[in-house]
Parts: structure tokens; C-alpha cells; sequence
């Protein structure tokens, strides 16, 4: 498997994007989000399909690059198969169905389209044999995994979140949103008003708040992520005295 690095990755997220603003459906228009649904049918020529993929609710999404059987799950638990034609996203069906998920879902669709442009532009390479190709799981918080361990799911996280939120997408949106230049602090507890434009902001671009700030951290527009932990300012040293 070719490994690729982030900078390797945001070229390749580039390169994505400038063809999906080609797209007969936004041509010439402003894009104030990037909508992976359309980028994964219109431009990537893939079909989406839900089914609950896991009992705990761990795995959102699941593709493969060859054609082969998936275990899912029916509604009482038990198990069943679902034919991969190579060409399928599969996303977990309570993403779908809760409109609060709407974040997860949007990553889940491009975590998985990743794994499926890294397989078009590397075909040699990626998922080389197919006798050894694998089921290419999302599962939740992925994304926060260190040490990494996966190449295969590093890779399509780091290029999901370029084509989910480039920069000038994310920069527009800041603006419309009243937001100066880049966020200090991102913390709900002392810095409120911040906080709820920073959500009005995920919501608006169709991205978690936990996605968001893991991006905004890496294009230098936030400076502290305080998201998981707002009392962390009071993690204070003490220095005795009276």
C-alpha cells in the first residue's frame, strides 16, 4: 500500500474538489459546503446504501473495493449478508434516520468515498490483491486515534476532512458567521459566544463540532481546542501559601 502523507492528501483533496465544482448541478455558483452525497454519486460514480452495521452503534460506515459479503445486522439483532459490489457505500441506518447525526453521517459518506478515490488513483496499490482485501470499517472517533495504527483508515480520515472542509469553505463560512480571523480559545464554559458561533458554523457546513475543530486546528484557524474538556483552565498548578 502506498503511504501517503497529509500534504500528499491535500492535494489529492484538491484535486477532488476543483472537478466537483465542475459539476453541472453547482457550476458557477458559490459553494458555501461541500455535499458528499453528490460528490459520491455524480462525481465518483458510487451508490449509498444504509443497514445497521454493528449492535453498539460502532461502526457508521463500511466499503469495499472488490465484491463480497458483509455481515449486518436485522432490526431484532440478528445477522444477515449484504452483497459489496466494490462500488457501494454502506453507512450505518440510524445516521440516517437521526437528524442530529447529520455530522456523522456527512464524515461517515466521506471517510468512506476516500477509501474508493484512493482505489481509483492507485489502483497497483491500493487493495493490490484481491484475494486479501478487506471490509474498509469507519468506526466512531476514529479520528482522535494516536498512536496511529491503520494506514488504510489514517489516510482516508486525513483526505475525508480535506474535501469536507477546505479551507475557503470553512474561511466563507467564518465570515457569514461574524467570526474573526481564527478562534483563540474554543471553550463552552468561558468563552460562550464563541462557542455557539463555532457550532452555528459545524451545523451550517453539515460537519460535527468534533470534526471541525480537529480541522480548523490543522489549517491554523484555532489555536486551543478546548471542545472535550472546558475545565481544563482550571487545571491550574498550585503554589502553596497561605
Amino acid at each position: 500500500m502506498k503511504c501517503l502523507s497529509r500534504k500528499n492528501l491535500e492535494e489529492i483533496a484538491g484535486r477532488v474538489l476543483k472537478a466537483y465544482y465542475q459539476l453541472p448541478e453547482i457550476a458557477g455558483t458559490e459553494v458555501f459546503r461541500i455535499d458528499p452525497e453528490l460528490l459520491l454519486t455524480k462525481l465518483l460514480g458510487l451508490k449509498i446504501e444504509y443497514a445497521h452495521l454493528s449492535i453498539d452503534h460502532s461502526i457508521l460506515g463500511a466499503t469495499t473495493t472488490v465484491k463480497m459479503p458483509i455481515e449486518v445486522f436485522c432490526g431484532d439483532d440478528s445477522e444477515t449478508s449484504f452483497y459489496m459490489d466494490g462500488k457501494t457505500v454502506l453507512i450505518e441506518s440510524d445516521l440516517k434516520e437521526d437528524t442530529t447525526q447529520q455530522g456523522r453521517c456527512n464524515f461517515s459518506l466521506a471517510h468512506e468515498s476516500s477509501h474508493q478515490i484512493l482505489k481509483m488513483l492507485f489502483p497497483h496499490d491500493y487493495d493490490a490483491n484481491p484475494q486479501l482485501a478487506t471490509v474498509h470499517y469507519y468506526k466512531a472517533n476514529s479520528e482522535k486515534c494516536k498512536p496511529i495504527k491503520d494506514w488504510y483508515e489514517w489516510q482516508a480520515n486525513a483526505l475525508a476532512s480535506a474535501i469536507l472542509l477546505p479551507f475557503e469553505v470553512i474561511d466563507r463560512g467564518m465570515y457569514m458567521m461574524g467570526m474573526d480571523g481564527k478562534i483563540k480559545t474554543l471553550n463552552k464554559i468561558y468563552f460562550p459566544r464563541i462557542y455557539e458561533q463555532f457550532s452555528t458554523l459545524a451545523s451550517f457546513l453539515g460537519v460535527s463540532k468534533t470534526a471541525l475543530a480537529i480541522r480548523m486546528k490543522q489549517l491554523g484557524l484555532l489555536e486551543n481546542n478546548q471542545l472535550d474538556n472546558p475545565y481544563c483552565l482550571l487545571e491550574v498548578e498550585y503554589s502553596g501559601g497561605n
